[in-house]
């Protein structure tokens, strides 16, 4: 009777451990800075103040937990998450830079998405990683980071408060992966 009983609860105990829909942070957008084959330069102090990130599609539905960054010095920047499709600001936060080697995330409301949607991620700053390939291609876009297509790299020059708009300007000789997410598929 004992072993039957021990083997009850050992079961029950272990049967809730495995869970299939374990939920796994995506953070697509700053991983740039760690493909080999790249150069890196850094900005600690531009003389304009740009509004530049990532267009991009998720890949399957999910949520946005938090919006990030990741930038060479210590200071507050604004990110801001934009809905393409009619240029919506869906959210936005001011996110603290604690020191020059750190991510950083701030909350926001949790934003559900939908595969396809089309989607612009942006950080106000004049502070950046310049990422260039050393082979002086250019980035092919799209670019397919865990559940997340990159369509494009956007900047543009708008001032202290950014642009009223995500920024139309597109570069693929260098891109500046300083701004970033939290996506968890559905």
């Amino acid at each position: 009777m004992f072993k039957i009983c021990s083997i009850l609860v050992f079961c029950i105990a272990f049967s809730s451990c495995g869970d299939d829909n374990t939920s796994i942070e995506e953070k697509p957008f700053t991983s740039f800075i760690n493909n080999s084959g790249v150069a890196i330069d850094t900005i600690k102090k531009a003389t304009e103040v740009w509004e530049y990130g990532f267009r991009f599609k998720p890949l399957a539905n999910g949520t946005i937990t938090k919006l990030g960054l990741k930038v060479p010095v210590i200071g507050s920047f604004n990110v801001k998450l934009y809905k393409l499709s009619n240029n919506q600001l869906l959210a936005q936060t001011s996110i603290n830079s604690t020191s020059e080697v750190g991510e950083f995330f701030g909350d926001i409301t949790d934003l559900k998405v939908n595969a396809g949607d089309d989607l612009g991620l942006a950080i106000v700053a004049d502070v950046f990683f310049k990422v260039r390939n050393l082979s002086g291609e250019t980035f092919m876009f799209p670019i397919t980071k865990d559940n997340i297509s990159i369509q494009s790299f956007h900047e543009e020059i708008c001032g202290p408060n950014g642009c009223n708009a995500f920024p139309s300007n597109t570069n693929s000789q260098v891109i500046a992966p300083c701004v970033n997410l939290i996506f968890v598929k559905e």
